[in-house]
């Protein structure tokens, strides 16, 4: 007779930012809780770096402390467009590579007793109503194997491939969807100050900077996918966009290795099934501006967690409604607001009007900082 293969209360498939807090929050209740990365670790991933006043404060929230001496306070962000440049306060904002982020928050889960298998691939696979697990065929180089659990979270975010055998799970990528890319300097000279955010609009895409000291600078953009085949690579598209404005940077020197996704603008129509529950990233994605992106995956980890029973109970038959309304509540209405800054990043001619307005009436400035940061997004189900 085979063995039954190992089960789970929960598993966990990602270890970014939405698959760390969900770990960490489901073994602080007690909970058996593998936590599954495709990734070597740790691995870089691309990010802008930068974590919301909002974000930092549900981590705290949640007892999950960041690295200190791997931080540092943003005060101010600063868009350059068709010549013209805006200068805006962003109260709270922390600078924060991503790999030391979600070590961070992994390590913390690891702390509260989850299990993490880094290197591995995972498929959920297909499941009835009347299943009392899900199963995941998980790819370990040569070595596969199938593990159970009572309920799974996908939090692999856009390049996941976890939900590949699910049909009702497909992405829907907008039409004119930019990429994105992002590497890191070390040991370079920048004209920025540290904590400060640099945004610079192209016909191309925008390239955003943050400088986290005087020799480190993360850089983050999202291109045409289109203009970097013509141009040969990304490379050379963020090159022109820089040499275009203000030059925080040499444009000849050599670009730190850059990393990339496929397209940033997607969604999926179902954000649940029976037992499996997506959050994070892998529910859909918006260009994001300055650190929203973590923000929002924070939030949904959490309210994806706060809606779970208790690992032996009946699956409830309306969680997959639950979820997708408390999900448009606390995430989906609230990207309108990068929805709206969009055509200022797409369209180089408008930028300067709006820079222009904002310049104008300050305040209009520090209202909209606000509107983008989500100061309060996270409190109507906070409980």
């Amino acid at each position: 007779m085979n063995p039954q293969p190992p089960t789970w209360d929960a598993a966990v498939i990602g270890a970014g930012v939405a698959g760390g807090v969900a770990s960490a929050m489901l073994a602080a209740r007690g909970w058996r809780v593998l936590l599954v990365e495709k990734s070597p670790w740790p691995r870089e991933k691309v990010c802008g770096g930068c974590l919301t006043a909002n974000a930092a404060r549900v981590l705290s929230e949640l007892g999950i402390p960041l690295p200190g001496d791997r931080t540092r306070a943003i005060q101010k962000v600063f868009w350059h467009a068709g010549g013209s440049t805006l200068s805006m306060p962003i109260p709270g904002e922390i600078g924060i590579l991503r790999s030391d982020l979600d070590a961070a928050i992994v390590t913390e889960a690891v702390r509260r007793g989850c299990e993490f298998l880094s290197g591995a691939t995972a498929w959920v696979l297909p499941a009835s109503r009347e299943d009392e697990f899900r199963e995941i065929s998980l790819q370990t180089g040569r070595e596969s194997r199938i593990v159970r659990a009572r309920v799974v979270l996908a939090c692999d975010g856009i390049g996941g491939t976890s939900l590949g055998k699910i049909a009702w799970a497909k992405w829907q990528i907008a039409r004119n969807s930019r990429i994105g890319v992002a590497g890191t300097w070390h040991g370079a000279e920048c004209v920025m100050k540290p904590g400060e955010i640099h945004m610079h609009v192209g016909k191309a895409g925008y390239v955003g900077l943050v400088s986290f000291n005087e020799n480190c600078v993360h850089l983050a953009a999202a291109l045409d996918p289109a203009e970097c085949r013509r141009a040969g690579g990304p490379g050379e598209i963020i090159r022109r966009i820089l040499t275009d404005e203000r030059r925080p940077i040499d444009p000849h020197w050599q670009f730190p290795r850059l990393r990339g996704t496929g397209p940033l603008t997607r969604r999926r129509r179902q954000l649940a099934g029976h037992r499996l529950l997506v959050a994070g990233d892998a529910c859909g994605y918006v260009e994001p501006f300055t650190g929203e992106g973590m923000a929002w995956a924070a939030i949904g980890a959490r309210e994806a967690v706060n809606l779970l029973p208790e690992p032996r109970a009946r699956w409830p038959g309306d969680l997959t409604k639950q979820w997708k309304r408390r999900h448009d509540d606390l995430i989906a209405r609230k990207q309108v607001w990068c929805r709206a800054m969009r055509p200022m990043m797409r369209y180089p001619r408008l930028g300067p009007l709006v820079i222009g307005a904002v310049n104008a009436m300050p305040a209009l400035g520090t209202w909209l900082a606000m509107r983008i940061s989500q100061p309060r997004a996270c409190e109507a189900f906070s409980s």
